[in-house]
């Protein structure tokens, strides 16, 4: 297992990372440069990756790896050697690590597996950032996302592979996602309104390209490099929230295909109830909803505001947190101040 900056290998381990986006060198080396060198759309020259590989990444926010509900999977994963004759197998892993302090690795080194410890926490836009220069420098067509709370099964690379073959051959598909449950709770994928309400779509079933609704959770999402590639750059406002959503809205408005296998993820959602949900979190969620929202293709100002108001009442009435009520009525002034 290597801490590393670099997707090659490297001479010297770094173990953290302050990164700045100040200034574009293009002649250093890729671990040297700032992630806007890899927004640019410049193509890193590959050799030796397997057709069908995947880089895992996972991120950690002060959890430990070994406490990863599917850490033991991956593992067991990693420890088979690269399939060629399977689409899907992995053949990599990166802990990108977002925590203050480093989180322990508590396994033995192991050639497949990076790490890389982002104390200025950039998010989950920064580790599938930085895990995209690694796919393009090394390789590999596809990208696993994995947040710290999701757990896989065994047949998962299978259940995949099955969607994928199964897709019309005049189909560019962008990603494959399974179906996400927290509990008994269905929450991935779903169809989006333009005005960010969520409906869960139950079964497996594949997205026609006249659909541009779909929307999962990142987590337990495979996207293929090529595809994730054509969206750059990120908005820098998606560090975290509705990072997901922009990113498979954004696949579908190019002509893009999800694919909707018939795996079943366990995923913890980070935020569930707002009882408990911080006021600055919530604050940063309804930020970004707003810019979401605002640069789609069917955003109508007037019914926003009518489904905000219609939240904020409900949190005046359900819940006993005035500061978070607070944070609701400001966010009508928004989207008003902002149209």
């Amino acid at each position: 297992m290597k801490s590393l900056v670099r997707p090659e290998l490297p001479t010297a381990s770094v173990a953290s990372s302050q990164a700045t986006t100040d200034a574009v060198d293009n002649s250093a080396p890729l671990a040297t440069r700032p992630e806007s060198t890899y927004e640019s759309g410049k193509v890193v020259q590959t050799t030796g990756a397997t057709s069908g590989g995947v880089l895992a990444v996972v991120v950690l926010y002060n959890r430990s790896f070994k406490d990863v509900p599917c850490a033991s999977r991956l593992m067991q994963w990693l420890a088979a050697p690269i399939s060629v004759s399977t689409r899907l197998s992995l053949a990599h892993c990166l802990i990108y690590d977002n925590s203050p302090v480093a989180q322990p690795l508590d396994f033995d080194a192991h050639e497949r597996i990076d790490s890389f410890h982002d104390i200025s926490n950039g998010g989950t836009r920064a580790a599938y950032l930085y895990a995209l220069k690694i796919a393009r420098a090394k390789g590999y067509p596809w990208i696993l996302f994995l947040d710290h709370d999701t757990d896989l099964p065994q047949d998962f690379f299978l259940d995949a592979e099955r969607a994928l073959s199964v897709a019309p051959e005049n189909t560019t598909v962008c990603a494959v996602v399974p179906s996400a449950f927290d509990g008994f709770n269905q929450i991935s994928p779903a169809s989006i309104t333009a005005y960010g309400r969520g409906h869960a779509k139950q079964g497996a079933w594949a997205l026609t390209r006249k659909n541009t609704t779909l929307t999962a959770i990142a987590s337990a999402s495979l996207v293929r490099t090529d595809s994730l590639t054509a969206l750059l750059p990120i908005p820098a406002a998606f560090v975290l929230d509705y990072l997901d959503h922009w990113l498979f809205r954004e696949f579908q408005r190019r002509g893009e295909s999800i694919v909707v296998s018939s795996a079943r993820v366990e995923h913890s959602l980070s935020v569930q109830s707002m009882q408990t949900i911080s006021i600055d979190r919530y604050r940063a969620i309804l930020a970004a909803e707003l810019i979401y929202l605002r640069s789609g293709p069917q955003y109508s100002l007037a019914v926003h505001l009518i489904w905000h108001v219609a939240r904020t009442l409900k949190l005046m009435l359900f819940t006993r947190r005035p500061a978070l009520v607070r944070v609701c009525v400001n966010g009508i002034f928004n989207i008003l101040r902002d149209k």
